[in-house]
């Protein structure tokens, strides 16, 4: 970092200065660095996770384990349009169709549970009152688990889509209420102070200190939960739904077609893996002066 010096009683002093745009472009081309070998990372392990299957399926018996050519076969044939699953009273959309019906539940779940867990929790964070009703609520929520949360719903709301949506939606709620409120306390209080003692009002903190200083991890605790919800939602669909990948997963363990839950499954997880990877570059990108700041310190 450059420096300036200037003469202060007969003495030189040394003032820091701004980083230079040469400084700021080295380090935004090192975090671009990193995160290319990350990816790369992931890559080899995604490859190796495949050997590994592909090594398995000479010791178990292809019945109980298929053969991951086998299983990318039969993702191409039923990817668009299934025509066997026309059969067990699904639609003949195929995997695609499926998936994207899945998708679409994971989407609305996690928008409007992050969203209202997010205001709850930092509202919580800052009025005591508040706070001492919803933590007992919602923590005893959080820690029921989905398989007995599934019948009720289904119940309460029927088998169609929105069972499965309201049931995710809890779920991701609960965790951005956590985050939120866990990030509104990690947060200085000095800087609310001093904006305070500035002049400024309830309105001014919330926009510029309260939401800047969570944003970070209210971001992260939003990329947690839309990892689990790729779960939870399938749960839900295979405990009871119409469609969805769940669905199909059910359907075809009833008929013993391994094969076909192993095409589900993996669709599903590639999905996941890309909707993940997209979230994290997001992040990256709307929190990019923090993480320019955290690899300029290190």
């Amino acid at each position: 970092m450059a420096s300036d010096t200037s003469m202060i009683d007969g003495t030189t002093a040394v003032l820091p200065s701004r980083p230079r745009a040469a400084d700021q472009r080295g380090v935004t081309v090192w975090a671009t660095l990193r995160s290319f070998r990350i990816d790369i990372f992931g890559a080899i392990g995604l490859v190796l996770l495949v050997v590994f299957w592909w090594g398995l399926t000479f010791v178990v018996p292809r019945s109980s384990l298929p053969s991951p050519l086998n299983v990318f076969r039969r993702i191409a044939d039923d990817f668009v349009v299934a025509d066997m699953l026309s059969y067990y009273g699904l639609p003949e959309t195929g995997l695609m169709g499926s998936m994207a019906y899945t998708a679409a539940n994971v989407l609305i779940a996690v928008v409007v549970g992050g969203l209202i867990g997010t205001v709850l929790g930092l509202f919580a964070a800052r009025v005591p009152v508040a706070r001492a009703i919803s933590d007992p609520i919602l923590n005893t929520v959080g820690t029921i688990p989905i398989l007995v949360m599934a019948p009720f719903f289904l119940i309460w709301f029927g088998t169609g889509r929105w069972s499965a949506v309201l049931l995710v939606t809890v779920y991701v709620l609960v965790i951005l209420y956590l985050f939120a409120q866990r990030a509104a306390e990690n947060l200085d209080p000095v800087y609310e102070s001093s904006a305070r003692t500035f002049g400024a009002g309830t309105g001014d903190i919330l926009r510029d200190i309260l939401i800047p200083g969570t944003l970070p991890q209210v971001l992260g605790g939003i990329r947690i939960a839309l990892a689990g919800a790729w779960g939870l939602e399938a749960i839900a669909e295979l405990l009871g739904a119409q469609q969805g990948i769940g669905k199909i997963i059910e359907v075809l363990a009833g008929s013993l077609d391994i094969e076909g839950i192993f095409a589900a499954l993996l669709v599903l997880g590639i999905v996941a893996v890309i909707a993940d990877w997209i979230a994290g570059a997001l992040v990256r990108y709307v929190t990019r002066w923090s993480v320019s700041a955290r690899v300029g310190t290190t």
